[in-house]
C-alpha cells in the first residue's frame, strides 16, 4: 500500500506547519489517521491543511471517514474546522487536489444530510450550513471559489 512519503507531507522543508504534518502523519495509514482525527481533530485538521496536495489528497479520506463515524457526533468544532479546510484548499490548490473533489463534495452533502449529528450553534459558528451549501455549490462543474 502506497503512504505518502515525507516530501509529500512536506514539500516545503523550512515549512513549520509542514514538518509538524509530517511528524504526525509520516507513515499512517488510512485507518490510523481516523484514529488521530477521532483523538484531536481540531489539531490534526490544522495538519491536513497545510500538508501537500499529494498527502492531502490520501489523508483527506481520513477526515471524511471521521465526520461519517459515531465519534464525530457532537463535534461541530471539527465540522466548522474542515468547512475552512475545503474552502481554503480548494481556493489554494484546487487543480493539485483534483482527484478529490469528488470526495469532498459526498462529504460536504454528507454534513448537510447529517447536520443535526454535530449540534452545530449558530450562535458559535454563524452560518455554517450555508458555507457548507456554498461549498456544494462551487464544486458543481464549471465552477470555482472566487
Amino acid at each position: 500500500m502506497w503512504l505518502p512519503s515525507a516530501s509529500d507531507i512536506n514539500p516545503i522543508p523550512e515549512d513549520l506547519d509542514g514538518r509538524v504534518a509530517e511528524e504526525h502523519f509520516l507513515g499512517k495509514s488510512l485507518d490510523e489517521a481516523i484514529v488521530l482525527f477521532k483523538e484531536n481533530g481540531l489539531l490534526y485538521q490544522e495538519d491536513l491543511m497545510w500538508m501537500g496536495p499529494k498527502a492531502y489528497c490520501f489523508y483527506v479520506h481520513a477526515a471524511i471517514a471521521y465526520i461519517k463515524s459515531e465519534d464525530a457526533g457532537g463535534d461541530s468544532d471539527f465540522i466548522n474546522s474542515l468547512g475552512g479546510n475545503f474552502e481554503f484548499r480548494l481556493k489554494r490548490d484546487r487543480n493539485e487536489i483534483e482527484a478529490v473533489l469528488g470526495a469532498i463534495k459526498e462529504a460536504c452533502e454528507y454534513v448537510l444530510e447529517n447536520w443535526s449529528k454535530y449540534d452545530v450553534k449558530s450562535e458559535v459558528y454563524g452560518d455554517l450550513h450555508g458555507k457548507y451549501r456554498e461549498l456544494l455549490h462551487n464544486l458543481s462543474p464549471r465552477r470555482g471559489l472566487a
